[in-house]
């Protein structure tokens, strides 16, 4: 598979979102410049986990950034659809764990990331109505539903600086393998947004060719 060069000036990284969620909440980390400013970030909304694999295949031969990289739940064990979306990734290049290198997930939902921003939480269930109550407490937010952009983005206007700070410490703790429930590799990636040295770009390229 051909792959992009890399560039001198700012990287250009494609972040695909499985839905609503994500994609607001990584645009109002964007807003809030909590990362480098070397990185040239493109947020893509899928609009449903069964459609990313569709719109990495898009994106990787469009050969427009050096990086393609997705966010999304494993939602409830057996994980069915999440793990069909890490075995296309890895049968596109075809590498045993492609997918291990650019999926960004959350166990059970990316919900777990966003109110770690408020307090230490660990839900049980990706179930919008079950964790309803749990978001009304730390956001003021009532009958949350993912489908609608207003009620992300109303909980997203309360994430500030200080707040990513604090996810930040919070999900460190949960840094799991993605089949144990409550567990994210979220700060992973963090720390490789916030940093001047992009040299973990060439290596996550790089391992992504070696049929490992």
């Amino acid at each position: 598979m051909a792959k992009p060069p890399l560039f001198s000036a700012k990287h250009s990284l494609c972040i695909i979102c499985e839905g609503y969620e994500e994609e607001i909440y990584i645009k109002h980390l964007l807003d809030k410049k909590v990362w480098s400013d070397l990185y040239d970030f493109t947020v893509i909304n899928a609009k449903g986990e069964g459609n990313i694999p569709a719109r990495y295949q898009y994106m990787i031969n469009k050969d427009a950034y050096e990086l393609v990289l997705v966010f999304c739940d494993t939602d409830r064990s057996p994980y069915t659809q999440y793990l069909g979306v890490k075995a296309r990734i890895n049968e596109m290049h075809e590498a045993e764990n492609a997918a291990g290198k650019v999926v960004l997930y959350a166990n059970p939902c990316s919900m777990q990331i966003i109110l770690l921003h408020f307090a230490v939480v660990s839900l049980k269930t990706q179930g919008k109505k079950t964790n309803a109550k749990l978001i009304e407490k730390l956001t003021g937010v009532k009958d949350y539903k993912a489908n609608q952009e207003e009620h992300i983005k109303a909980i997203c206007a309360k994430i500030n600086r200080q707040s990513y700070v604090d996810m930040k410490e919070r999900v460190a703790t949960i840094n799991r393998p993605d089949n144990e429930p409550g567990s994210t590799n979220f700060i992973e990636f963090l720390q490789r947004f916030e940093t001047d040295s992009s040299e973990w770009i060439a290596e996550v390229r790089n391992s992504l060719d070696a049929n490992c």
